[in-house]
């Protein structure tokens, strides 16, 4: 496990590194996490370690909502102001996350119709 601890910390690395030198709006754990995207489709699978990590952190993964839960409430006085751009994008960016995997599962079932 200690293996895929220290994959997932130096892919988070890198992604924090990139995000600083290139001085990029995106967090450096989004674009750890694409680099490990590209590690594990370069490698073609994951290995076993890898596999008890993730599911480790997955299983506490709903502790690192409280932050996100209580950044909220400190920003109830924005989040008031702006309620209906929030409203219209969470509401469009929902409709076209079902309209993609709508059209995503209607290829993959025709793609494995014809197999």
């Amino acid at each position: 496990m200690l293996k895929g601890i220290i994959v997932l910390l130096f892919c988070q690395f890198l992604g924090e590194c990139i995000t600083k030198y290139f001085e990029l709006l995106v967090p450096g754990p989004v674009i750890g996490m694409i680099l490990l995207l590209i590690f594990l489709l370069i490698r073609k699978s994951s290995f076993h370690s890898l596999d008890n990590a993730v599911a480790l952190h997955l299983r506490y993964l709903p502790l690192l909502f409280i932050p996100a839960a209580m950044g909220i409430i400190t920003q109830i006085d924005i989040i008031t102001r702006e309620f209906w751009a929030i409203a219209i994008a969470l509401f469009v960016g929902t409709l076209v996350a079902l309209v993609f995997a709508a059209k995503f599962m209607d290829y993959l079932t025709i793609k494995a119709e014809k197999k």
